[in-house]
């Protein structure tokens, strides 16, 4: 049985002129189910096997039955960093998927890793604004805008959507040939250019016969001007919106098009805790519906899941210290706070860093700082789960007023608040957390932080800052930072050198290391080091302040 956690909505509603088509006929409903932001999350939520066992058993019963994915599969977890994405591409094919679209960390293992990983798939990737003007070769080659699926006389179009802060929330250097950026994903004119291209898509669609379109959509509703309803409210033909990225939970809402029709907007949250439905409706009626629970479990699925986590089991299960209390990115309402405000996990990361770095400053993005670790015994698992990116760590002699470039720039987004009604708010992945150093956030004051036409730090529209009482740990004593001292910092070469969430500050800097130890391997080497972490990290230090 299914636990349904929307009744039917919109039992008479009718999206488009095409969609209420009476010269066609569907002999069966067609059931679209849906998933995003699943970051490795297989064994969890409604799982794998559940998944399969509720599509298969839906196709028992109807003869249209579709698969889809919105995007960020392959990381997240242990399971995928170890494997490089390939043990979760490998249960995507056994689930059955049939079409997906790219989410920003699929990128997360190099371009030439995603090659690699989409020659593997049973199934078919969707992607309609990307560009490529580089000599190498396109990643994307082949890949399509949109795939129509034929259900007996009606047409469905899939077309897939990638927020252009991919570039930013990926690894730029990725995305560059030398120094040039050689991918694009229609990211100027203020969404506008996105909104274009995406039209040009749908009414190619619709031009090929389609009578519904069905958006793939990795946008969420976090990057202005990216957002799903922004690019609602500037389009027409769209018909369904499925959205990732933001690990929103939207059952059915709706929004209009730029000529005023409605479009069911529907977002699943993250790693399976929920499944969408779309119901197409033989009288044309479109619904949807989440799924939370399923009580059928596919035991083939069950068994190749067991068959891949214990590949990794051996390592993950290494035991590396004792640890008697929490270290958290979350508050006690379980929201996620590493990307505003300081805590104890973004603490010990960073002084990880800065100690086997050994320098006089770390600092660390607040997105890559993944998961809290509950007491008992820490293992190589738990800290994977920290940072599961492998990055490798990386240092560099930066000027006092870089590093105060760098902390204006990762608090441009921060708010007097972290959370309201149950969301975080002020939410920027590039948010530094930091060791050696502290600072204050004054909200009250706009950002002045100016973006260039890539999403990269470019300087500032007038003199106002809101970082300030920067002090810096100097032979145990906090001091003002000096603008025109050379301190060394450590961090990521995500951060430093490849200008990691648009983080250009340290651009020209001396290069002391450029391709350290992987970050993990970092927290391990610290743990091991210092003993281990009892009465350490309890609480915050005052590092960060906001105001």
């Amino acid at each position: 049985m299914k636990k349904i956690i929307s009744v039917l909505l919109a039992l008479l509603l009718c999206l488009s002129l095409s969609s209420c088509n009476k010269k066609k006929e569907l002999k069966d409903d067609i059931y679209i189910f849906f998933t995003s932001d699943v970051h490795c999350g297989v064994d969890q939520g409604m799982t794998f096997a559940g998944l399969k066992a509720l599509v298969e058993d839906t196709k028992k019963e109807h003869e249209y039955v579709t698969l889809v994915d919105c995007g960020d599969y392959i990381q997240g977890g242990a399971i995928g960093t170890l494997s490089k994405g390939e043990l979760i591409i490998s249960l995507m094919n056994d689930v059955g998927y049939d079409i997906v679209t790219y989410g920003n960390h699929e990128f997360d293992y190099g371009v030439e890793q995603l090659k690699k990983l989409r020659s593997m798939m049973n199934f078919d990737t969707v992607l309609c604004n990307v560009k490529y003007d580089g000599e190498k070769g396109n990643a994307f080659e082949g890949v399509a805008p949109y795939k129509i699926v034929e259900y007996g006389d009606y047409k469905v179009a899939y077309l897939g959507i990638l927020t252009p802060d991919t570039i930013i929330t990926s690894t730029p250097s990725f995305f560059m040939e030398g120094d040039r950026f050689v991918y694009d994903f229609y990211g100027g004119d203020g969404g506008d250019e996105l909104a274009a291209r995406i039209q040009e898509s749908v009414d190619a669609a619709r031009k090929e016969g389609a009578d519904y379109v069905v958006a793939l959509s990795h946008l969420g509703s976090v990057e202005d001007p990216y957002t799903s309803i922004s690019i609602i409210n500037k389009t027409e033909g769209i018909d369904v919106f499925f959205d990732g990225h933001s690990h929103s939970s939207i059952i059915e809402d709706r929004y209009p098009n730029k000529n005023g029709d409605d479009v069911l907007l529907s977002s699943v949250g993250t790693k399976l805790q929920s499944v969408g439905e779309l119901i197409i409706g033989k009288d044309g009626n479109l619904s949807i519906v989440q799924i939370e629970e399923y009580d059928g479990k596919d035991e083939t699925m069950n068994g190749q899941l067991e068959a891949a986590f214990g590949k990794l089991d051996e390592i993950l299960s290494q035991k590396i210290c004792p640890l008697d209390h929490d270290m958290y990115i979350t508050d006690a309402e379980n929201i996620r706070m590493v990307r505003a405000r300081e805590t104890t996990m973004g603490d010990f990361a960073a002084d990880a860093v800065r100690y086997v770095m050994d320098c006089d400053i770390a600092l660390i993005n607040g997105g890559g700082v993944r998961s809290n670790i509950s007491a008992g015994t820490i293992t190589y698992g738990d800290l994977l789960n920290v940072m599961p990116f492998q990055n490798e760590l990386a240092s560099c002699y930066a000027s006092g007023q870089q590093i105060l470039d760098a902390l204006e720039f990762g608090a441009r987004l921060t708010e007097g608040i972290y959370k309201l009604d149950g969301n975080a708010v002020g939410e920027h992945g590039g948010f530094l957390q930091v060791s050696g150093l502290k600072y204050t956030i004054d909200t009250s004051i706009p950002s002045s932080v100016i973006m260039d036409a890539d999403s990269m730090f470019a300087g500032y529209s007038n003199d106002d800052r809101r970082v300030k009482d920067v002090y810096v740990l100097e032979n145990g004593e906090y001091v003002p930072i000096d603008k025109d001292k050379i301190y060394s910092v450590a961090s990521s070469n995500y951060l430093l050198y490849a200008k990691g969430d648009g983080n250009s500050a340290f651009e020209g800097c001396e290069r002391i290391v450029e391709h350290g130890m992987i970050d993990v391997n970092g927290l391990i080497q610290y743990v091991q080091e210092i003993g281990d972490l009892t009465g350490k990290y309890v609480d915050v230090e005052g590092r960060i302040i906001v105001e």
